[in-house]
């Protein structure tokens, strides 16, 4: 969202709460255009296609969900970083994804478009990277490699909640990941 103006940051903050809230194949453009909270021209100066708005409205979510998976995470070493971010997780599915992962909609409805495959793309390498950092927090000692391991488990393990959360609920996805958690840091740091 970096270069964006305060207008078109207002604008993909709307575009991201309909598609939310309304999929991606029913909001027509009447629709969209009415919750984006402008003038059909101005949605067009800023997002110029269907496409462009779902981009928008994914980096700006992108943004709120990694900010989110970010706050208040406290120092490790040990689980205490994980079993935060997992928390986050339950968190963010019951406020503001309970259908499922906004990206992987997007997707599904979009599956030709090779600039919203780049943004979901972007997102889940951005998040395995904040699941890495929370891996360094939380095993500082370990090697590299061995970190990487643990991020690429915490990352499949995130998937998984975040899947679980939208058919079994959320704090049953989690209750679920804090065990797998404390299974991947036992064996992961333990070897």
């Amino acid at each position: 969202m970096c270069g964006m103006t305060n207008t078109a940051q207002q604008i993909s903050a709307r575009l991201e709460s309909c598609f939310a809230h309304s999929g991606f194949a029913e909001p027509g453009v009447d629709a969209v255009r009415a919750a984006a909270g402008v003038s059909l021209r101005t949605l067009y100066k800023y997002f110029p296609s269907r496409e462009d708005m779902v981009v928008g409205a994914l980096d700006h979510r992108h943004q709120r969900y990694l900010e989110g998976l970010k706050e208040g995470v406290p120092d490790g070493p040990g689980p205490a970083p994980i079993h935060h971010m997992i928390e986050r997780v339950a968190a963010w599915m019951t406020d503001e994804a309970s259908t499922g992962c906004l990206f992987l909609s997007a997707l599904a409805a979009h599956p030709g478009s090779a600039a919203i495959q780049a943004a979901v793309a972007r997102h889940k390498a951005e998040t395995r990277a904040v699941l890495a950092e929370f891996a360094q927090r939380a095993a500082p000692a370990l090697s590299g490699a061995r970190r990487g391991a643990i991020a690429d488990a915490l990352f499949v393990m995130h998937e998984g909640q975040v899947a679980a959360s939208a058919t079994c609920g959320a704090e049953s996805a989690a209750n679920a990941a804090h065990s797998l958690a404390d299974t991947i840091l036992t064996e992961r740091v333990m070897q």
